[in-house]
């Protein structure tokens, strides 16, 4: 693409994200909102900085009282070395510590895109139009989400591990060290026999682990793999008191859950072990087809997809984990498109781009046009709109999958870091 059409495409995008992202979601910062998510991470800093314990949530609940900013907060539940990120919010009130981080998703956004970009065949004209139409961007903005912050050191550990293993594998432990899901990306190196890639990753976790401690300190950090990590497979995310079957969660075990519920607000064990098999089985099917894979990107793409549709919840702000996988898809969706057509395959290249638009619709309409769509429709089909972004968490596993083995003519060449071994 020319240098100058590439200009102006970043530039649309750019416009778009501002007015269309960017600007909707400061003005929901701005306003307050007691600090949303952040405020799991504000006063679990806050706990741990005065020698509490982070995971205790009535401390959370009476840090929150004390600062007469909301009567409690969601527990926190990520990985003792996440708060090192957040250990500078000592002397900011919750407002303005969400203002800033508000910010610094913004800077993640962008270097997001760009190794997306640079290293897994995302083009330009995609990053404008995720820019202007992902819904999950301003989503995770103003909820005050850290995914942008796992997603960034996951994609460049990924990108460089062939030719810089112990990099890429400190990178990817160290994504694993913000939330637990990344570390679903060390399949692709055990695929790759890429055992350093693999051993600097846990040697990074156990580092960072002990890193924490004079943070975090020595019970809670032990309270965290031994009674709030194992929770997570039951869908008992250390207290939180959210429904599994909450009309925007699009995951696998919840799937599960609606059809085998459980008590109260953790998974039956019908429906973990359903879970756990259909869970197996995908990765069975991701391993087959990776196996001799000629698009890199597209089986991390693919990794991706499972990585946000596996856990018990997967909210609208998860799925900005996607951003890349689906510019994957387009790129590679789009040169396929254009390889049939002229190849006189019309309606393949027809079915194609079909495909494409729709993955990326219903993945990418923001949550109140589904819930008006859903309202709509007769109580026996409100589940097609209910469902539609599990629907499309697998119709983009499905394509990348499929593109995985389809090497297009007009490809970028291999990538994640491949390049230097072609």
């Amino acid at each position: 693409m020319p240098r100058r059409l590439s200009a102006l495409l970043l530039v649309i995008g750019l416009l778009g994200h501002l007015f269309v992202q960017a600007g909707p979601a400061w003005k929901k910062v701005h306003a307050g909102g007691a600090g949303r998510d952040f405020a799991s991470y504000y006063y679990a800093a806050d706990v741990a900085l005065h020698g509490g314990d982070p995971y205790e949530n009535p401390s959370l609940d009476a840090a929150a009282r004390e600062d007469h900013t909301r009567k409690s907060v969601n527990p926190y539940f990520y990985p003792p070395p996440f708060l090192l990120t957040v250990s500078w919010i000592g002397p900011f009130s919750l407002q303005s510590a969400y203002e800033a981080w508000f910010f610094v998703n913004e800077a993640l956004l962008f270097a997001v895109l760009a190794v997306g970009v640079v290293a897994f065949e995302v083009p330009v004209w995609a990053v404008a139009a995720l820019l202007w139409t992902w819904s999950p961007i301003p989503d995770n903005a103003w909820m005050g989400q850290a995914n942008l912050l796992a997603l960034l050191p996951a994609l460049l550990g990924l990108a460089v591990a062939k030719r810089r293993p112990v990099a890429g594998g400190i990178l990817v432990g160290t994504a694993a060290m913000l939330k637990m899901s990344p570390a679903l990306f060390l399949g692709w190196w055990l695929m790759q026999r890429n055992w350093r890639a693999v051993l600097a990753a846990m040697g990074t976790a156990v580092g960072l682990s002990l890193a924490a401690l004079p943070l975090v300190g020595w019970a809670p950090t032990l309270r965290f793999y031994t009674e709030v990590l194992p929770g997570f497979s039951k869908g008992d995310y250390h207290g939180l008191k959210v429904p599994i079957s909450l009309e925007a969660n699009h995951s696998i075990p919840d799937l599960m859950d609606r059809a085998f519920p459980g008590p109260g607000s953790i998974l039956s064990e019908t429906a973990q072990h359903a879970s756990t098999a259909i869970v197996a089985v995908l990765l069975a099917i991701w391993a087959w087809r990776a196996w001799r894979a000629t698009e890199p990107a597209a089986v991390v793409g693919a990794l991706a997809v499972l990585m946000v549709a596996t856990p018990v919840y997967t909210y609208e702000h998860h799925l900005v984990f996607l951003l890349v996988a689906m510019g994957t898809a387009a790129g590679l969706a789009w040169r396929r498109v254009v390889a049939d057509w002229r190849g006189g395959r019309r309606a393949a290249a027809g079915a194609v781009g079909l495909a494409l638009v729709f993955t990326w619709f219903v993945l990418a309409w923001p949550l109140p046009m589904l819930r008006g769509a859903q309202a709509m429709l007769p109580k026996d089909l409100a589940w097609v709109t209910r469902e539609s972004k599990t629907l499309g968490e697998a119709a983009l596993f499905a394509m990348l999958l499929w593109f995985a083995g389809r090497r297009t003519a007009g490809a970028a060449g291999p990538t994640t870091g491949e390049a230097a071994e072609a």
